[in-house]
């Protein structure tokens, strides 16, 4: 039997809203999982046994699935997807608890290969402890939230702070929404219908123009000239973004700095309510 994918935004399983990729019906009880997370705060020293040296601070707040009990195999499932999500395919095949010592390994190492050369080259041309430019501290940060939206799909949020030594600092945040049944991650391509993004691009960029309005405290912006004018999509079209969450009541579609505006205009999070957008969404 050929297997069909569904994804239903109407009332179903007892939720409001329900995008199911799968029966909503239970084959075998299992205890609900439960949300644990894992810190992990690293200050490392650029040069070994050199208090003054230059330092590299690591913190990561990250949140995972605790498995309910033996029988839960999807724990696991959604727990290598959200590790893939975070922090690349290297790390999805590993534990949680290992993929957070990997990942804050991996910073350190890179941040000792990267800089030790140019700071030993420093101290060897006579700079003294105060004279040590600030770019050689480096500084960064990881947090997640994770959260069940009616009982049918896993809403995920990473945010990755980096202080390298630019310019300035940067954010990148991903979203990410997976089905609690199944571990299955929605893409845009699963969720908005294809004939239909044009449409769905036209909605984002009405309530782009009202953010807009809000964040300049005017009225006067009406069109995408008006955003143009004001710095934003100066070089780029306005698109679906991948990274989009499925919330109770509606989409909400991020775009980070630098997609689609300045740096200083900082990231967009657009919601556009289902009563717009649902016929937009697949249904079959």
């Amino acid at each position: 039997m050929k297997k069909r994918t569904v994804i239903n935004t109407a009332i179903a399983c007892g939720a409001a809203v329900c995008f199911s990729l799968q029966s909503c019906e239970n084959t075998e009880t299992v205890k609900p999982a439960k949300i644990s997370s894992i810190q992990a705060d690293t200050l490392v020293a650029l040069k070994a046994g050199d208090e003054a040296s230059p330092k590299c601070k690591v913190s990561i707040d990250y949140m995972y699935l605790q498995p309910g009990d033996e029988k839960d195999s999807i724990s696991s499932i959604i727990n290598s997807k959200l590790q893939r999500i975070a922090f690349g395919e290297a790390y999805s095949d590993m534990k949680p608890g290992e993929a957070i010592s990997s990942v804050v390994n991996k910073y350190v190492q890179n941040y000792q290969k990267e800089l030790t050369k140019f700071y030993e080259a420093d101290l060897h041309n006579g700079m003294k402890p105060e004279d040590i430019p600030a770019w050689y501290n480096y500084e960064y940060e990881i947090t997640s939230e994770l959260n069940l939206n009616n009982d049918s799909i896993w809403n995920f949020s990473v945010n990755t702070f980096k202080d390298t030594g630019g310019a300035h600092p940067n954010t990148t945040i991903k979203w990410a929404n997976l089905l609690a049944k199944s571990g299955k991650v929605l893409t845009k391509e699963l969720v908005f219908k294809k004939d239909k993004e044009k449409e769905i691009i036209d909605l984002i960029l009405k309530h782009l123009i009202d953010e807009v309005n809000q964040r300049l405290e005017t009225d006067t912006i009406t069109s995408l000239e008006g955003l143009k004018e004001n710095g934003a999509l100066l070089d780029v079209d306005l698109y679906i973004p991948d990274n989009f969450m499925l919330l109770e009541d509606r989409v909400s579609f991020l775009y980070n700095r630098y997609d689609i505006a300045p740096y200083a205009m900082g990231e967009f999070i657009i919601d556009v309510p289902y009563a717009e957008i649902e016929t937009m969404l697949n249904r079959d």
